[in-house]
């Protein structure tokens, strides 16, 4: 199977542009014209800064928004480790992305898979390396370099549970990358996984192509 390259998701999933198009979640979304004025406070100078920064308010913040607080805590997490990276140290950036998206694939979330293969391509990551990481083939592709392919293993790992016991997987990811940056890709690991256990409970759906979030910084 492949990606479908019309919703940035995978064939077999499903997930219609009309489905993108008209979300039935769970729980209302916290709307960026609509804010109630119990939340106004908190939550308007947080969604300004999620549209200077990411061209919108994603429907995952319009969910978390309900919870100021961690709209908050989540923005200030992006904005002092992954979008850092754009200017500090933008390959491995890609890296990081390689893992967000294997975590998201291997959770079947819709919104963390198509925002982030949509980042990832603006980063310089190809099709054909997103079919390899849904396929499963990314093993023996010659697509990805060691260190990618380290990092790809250890996101499969720490997704599936298997980790603790993965020693080998450990001393791969060791001769690639120094421990900050260990640490930095299995927290976004485990961030992804949270953030998939958190869409797809409220049956939430990521916007169609055109309305999703973009990298343009972090101020």
């Amino acid at each position: 199977m492949s990606f479908d390259r019309k919703t940035s998701l995978p064939e077999s999933w499903g997930i219609t542009l009309e489905m993108m198009e008209n979300p039935r979640c769970r729980i209302p979304f916290v709307d960026p014209d609509g804010i109630p004025d119990d939340l106004k406070k908190e939550l308007a100078p947080l969604y300004e800064r999620s549209r200077q920064n990411l061209g919108t308010v994603p429907r995952f913040v319009q969910m978390l928004g309900h919870s100021p607080a961690l709209v908050e805590a989540w923005a200030l997490i992006e904005s002092r480790v992954r979008f850092a990276y754009l200017q500090t140290d933008p390959d491995f950036l890609k890296t990081l992305q390689l893992v967000i998206i294997k975590t998201a694939i291997l959770n079947r979330s819709n919104n963390c898979t198509a925002h982030n293969v949509d980042l990832g391509l603006a980063l310089g990551l190809n099709w054909d390396q997103i079919d390899a990481l849904e396929r499963d083939d990314w093993k023996e592709s010659t697509l990805f370099t060691p260190w990618q392919k380290a990092a790809i293993r250890w996101a499969e790992a720490v997704t599936t549970g298997t980790a603790y016991g993965d020693d080998k997987a450990f001393a791969d990811l060791q001769k690639h990358f120094t421990t900050r940056k260990i640490v930095e890709m299995t927290f976004y690991c485990g961030m992804w996984n949270l953030s998939g256990r958190l869409t797809e409970p409220f049956h939430q759906t990521v916007e169609p192509p055109g309305k999703r979030i973009a990298f343009r910084g972090w101020a």
